[in-house]
Parts: C-alpha cells; structure tokens; sequence
C-alpha cells in the first residue's frame, strides 16, 4: 500500500471541495478525497497505475491534470 499527498485551494485560499482521482486511459473514478481546513489531501493506492487527478469547488471549474504515474513502495 502507497499513498499520495497533496494540498488544494480554490483562489481565495479556502480548501476545495474535493478530490477526485482517475484512471488516466479511460476515466473510470478510483477515488475521493476531501481536504482539511488548510487544504491537505492524500490517497492510498495498491498497484502500480496512471492516474489524473480533478479539484472540484462549487461554483469553480474543476480542474484536471496528470497524467501521473502512481508506483508502490518497495
């Protein structure tokens, strides 16, 4: 088991609403994460994949990035 950690704000400095991780071929959700008050998320993995990750805040446009290559912890 591997996990991945990261911090998102909306411009105003407050955290997004949530995170959503996808499989970057084909966009099937694998999950969501919903950040703390200042922003910090993470998500636990447990095989080697190629993801995108999407910030979701009401009344913003989510945003999506990647593509990102989640590797298990040897």
């Amino acid at each position: 088991m591997a996990m991945i950690q990261g911090r998102a704000k909306r411009y105003d400095g407050l955290p997004v609403d949530y995170v959503l991780i996808f499989l970057w071929k084909d966009g099937k959700r694998l999950g969501k994460s919903i950040p703390n008050n200042a922003g910090n998320w993470s998500f636990e993995y447990d095989r080697n994949m190629v993801v995108g990750v999407t910030y979701v805040s009401d009344g913003c446009e989510p945003i999506s990035h990647g593509p990102y290559e989640f590797v298990l912890n040897k």
